[in-house]
């Protein structure tokens, strides 16, 4: 007998299908920083952002079931990073924390893997040469985290150069699909919120991808 969680797991499933088959040409997704630094252990990991784990597997599945290309990002810095003087030490270079959550390890060899320094993966060095060889791409699909820091800033720098050079490429945020951490003075459901809003304002399609 089905229950209501894999009736509410088949449907997810089945919306990432349709919009996978509705599309003319490739999309690509783009999974922002599901590592262990994030979610697991670490000065900057917060578990709660799990919860989103099982609808980004989901959607991979879906993604290399139709051949469509999959590029993740994996903060990784040096010990000198100037990032820390924003950010605690995270994510040091060859530790457990740069590497993917073991939910997505599987699927690692038929990811491009990028590993970037910054919170903007749009400036990671080999991002831009590894897009433009993706000439027949009508849309991206981004998930991971954090909604305000990587993934906002990624999205909006992405649909900047898609307009600047009058591309036909879809931009696509589905909320279900992205989280962001709680600490003091930072709300997980309000800087979660106005950064889709920011990144709806800019002409980013953010999606409900979740059952009604």
């Amino acid at each position: 007998m089905i229950n209501n969680k894999q009736r509410r797991k088949e449907a997810k499933e089945m919306k990432t299908e349709l919009f996978l088959r509705e599309k003319d040409d490739r999309s690509l997704l783009v999974v922002v920083d599901m590592i262990n630094g994030f979610i697991h252990t670490g000065a900057l990991a917060d578990p709660k952002i799990d919860h989103i784990t099982p609808a980004v597997v989901e959607t991979v599945n879906a993604y290399l079931k139709h051949d469509f290309p999959v590029l993740a990002f994996r903060d990784c810095h040096n010990e000198s990073a100037k990032e820390f003087s924003s950010f605690p030490p995270h994510c040091l270079k060859d530790s457990e924390e740069s590497e993917l959550i073991d939910e997505l390890k599987p699927y690692a060899d038929q990811f491009i893997i990028l590993e970037k320094n910054s919170t903007n993966g749009f400036v990671q060095p080999e991002f831009l040469e590894v897009f433009q060889q993706m000439t027949d791409l009508r849309s991206v699909m981004i998930v991971g985290c954090c909604t305000d820091i990587c993934v906002l800033q990624f999205a909006l720098s992405l649909k900047g150069y898609i307009n600047q050079n009058d591309l036909g490429i879809e931009v696509i945020v589905p909320k279900n699909q992205v989280a962001t951490f709680d600490a003091p003075g930072h709300s997980a459901k309000d800087y979660g919120h106005w950064a889709l809003k920011l990144m709806a304002n800019a002409g980013i399609h953010v999606v409900n991808n979740e059952e009604e």
